[in-house]
């Protein structure tokens, strides 16, 4: 197989195992609401500050922005043909995700606090 091949198959495969994650997490979201259907917001706070789904959400958030950009990455080096617009765009997308990760990070530490 040659480089050339390889250079998609690792955008790919990231992609493939970060939508099973979010899949997964959506899913042991949604069976531990299911079951404790307390949706105050205490609760909410309670649960969010359980390390373990602390550990969890921040995978999940990860997962998410891989995911995402892999996905905007790929359409944008395919459809948008001039150079400079695309490096703006692409930029702009990896400002924006690198901007929500730390929105996160500043989240979960509120949390804590």
């Amino acid at each position: 197989m040659s480089m050339v091949a390889l250079e998609g198959l690792r955008p790919w495969i990231l992609q493939r195992l970060t939508a099973v994650y979010l899949l997964l997490y959506v899913f042991y979201v949604a069976v531990y609401w299911l079951f404790f259907n307390s949706f105050t917001y205490n609760h909410w706070l309670q649960w969010l500050s359980d390390d373990s789904n602390q550990i969890l959400l921040s995978l999940f958030y990860l997962s998410m922005l891989i995911h995402s950009w892999v996905g905007i990455r790929d359409v944008l080096l395919d459809y948008i043909k001039p150079f400079l617009l695309k490096l703006l765009l692409l930029f702009g997308v990896a400002l924006f995700l690198i901007g929500s990760g730390f929105w996160l990070i500043k989240i979960l530490m509120m949390v804590k606090a």
